[in-house]
């Protein structure tokens, strides 16, 4: 009766194992798209001073600014 119980919990033990590693993963996925999609739109709002700034670093080293 023992090892039938011991058995039994071990197994529960061991699906939770399994179980948080996939949920452990799910969490990754979403943090990666949530970041991504917050970077891509930090960089269209940011896109015209990107721009211009890039463009004055060109003209000062290229020497026409």
């Amino acid at each position: 009766m023992l090892d039938a119980l011991f058995f039994r919990l071990l197994e529960a033990a061991e699906r939770i194992r399994r179980e948080e590693r996939g949920d452990g993963l799910v969490n990754w996925v979403v943090l990666a798209v949530g970041l991504s999609a917050a970077a891509a739109a930090l960089v269209v709002m940011l896109k015209p001073a990107i721009l211009t700034g890039g463009q004055k670093m060109v003209d000062f080293i290229s020497g026409s600014g």
